[in-house]
């Protein structure tokens, strides 16, 4: 008897999302909950390949196994997206492997969850063929995000290209947010530099500690939409961490130290991570770097800011009978 077989691998890269300051807006529908926020986009850090497998009938209608650098991860946010997208697909009997590869640390403040849901919604798109537009790819992404509770505003700052500083001016899904571009001058670099993560759980703990921050959120977002700029940007980012009480000693401390340096136009801590970010000189790279190595950081990174979208390749396609 004959048997189809069929193959299909797809490759999608997306930016991951650094935050430096939000303001939660929590309503009762997954489309316009969301955030405000601002921050810097890592391009192509985040890489997904999908892989598409028939399975034959006995071995039921789907298998999922997901795999986030090289370790088998039980993910919330590939688990929702495959089940949203299958259920729109008519394709079901399918061995879905996912193999992500992420380069920046993870829960490190990096967004890495929102390009995540990123990557493997339009890659899945695309692999199983479900003739989606992109503002439903990307608001699968952006329930995946909330649903799991691993994010609030990324997605949609991930997916809109901006050579600059991202700010997200109104919150909700990609049908409701509004995207504002703060360009970055060709002679100013990021630096970001990791400790350690900080579980999202331990910081917000109640819907006073929440109002709190959305009140603090809101003042630092009027002020950089009034001077749109990058010194008021990270200014304000700066004045968001010490005022919401969610700067760390140590950020603090690597802060003070990168401060000194001439040519540091200012940094402040990772939203949510014991992790910092600052805007400086091209010319003071390394005067900058050395500064923060005294620390003994996990990682430290030197990048142009910004984020070209998502890039989807079809990498094989192929049938038998």
């Amino acid at each position: 008897m004959d048997r189809e077989e069929r193959t299909v691998k797809v490759k999608a890269r997306a930016s991951s999302g650094l935050s430096g300051f939000f303001v939660p807006h929590i309503t009762g529908s997954l489309e316009t909950t969301g955030a405000a926020g601002g921050g810097l986009g890592i391009d192509s850090t985040i890489t997904v390949e999908i892989s598409l497998e028939a399975l034959d009938r006995s071995q039921g209608s789907v298998a999922l196994l997901n795999i986030i650098n090289g370790v088998e991860v039980n993910s919330c946010l590939a688990r929702y997206i495959v089940e949203k997208i299958l259920s729109i697909s008519e394709e079901k009997s399918n061995r879905i492997i996912i193999k992500q590869s992420i380069s920046v640390p993870i829960g490190g403040g990096y967004g890495t969850s929102g390009g995540s849901a990123v990557a493997i919604s339009f890659a899945l798109a695309k692999a199983l063929n479900v003739p989606l537009d992109f503002y439903t790819i990307t608001e699968i992404a952006h329930e995946a995000d909330i649903v799991c509770k691993t994010g609030l505003g990324t997605v949609v700052g991930i997916v809109k290209p901006c050579n600059g500083i991202t700010i997200v001016r109104k919150p909700g899904g990609p049908r409701y947010a509004e995207i504002m571009c703060i360009p970055i001058d060709d002679s100013l670099l990021a630096l970001t530099a990791f400790y350690k993560p900080i579980p999202k759980n331990t910081i917000l703990t109640n819907l006073e500690d929440l109002e709190k921050v959305r009140a603090i959120g809101l003042e630092t977002l009027r002020k950089i939409e009034l001077n749109p700029t990058p010194e008021t940007f990270i200014d304000n980012c700066y004045r968001f961490a010490i005022d919401s009480k969610i700067m760390t000693p140590t950020v603090r401390n690597t802060i003070e130290l990168l401060n000194k340096v001439e040519g540091v136009i200012g940094a402040s801590m990772n939203m949510i991570g014991e992790a910092l970010f600052a805007l400086i000189d091209k010319n003071v790279v390394d005067n900058a770097v050395e500064a923060v190595m005294t620390t003994d950081p996990k990682w430290i990174y030197i990048w142009r800011p910004g984020n070209n979208g998502i890039d989807i390749e079809v990498i094989k396609h192929s049938e038998t009978t």
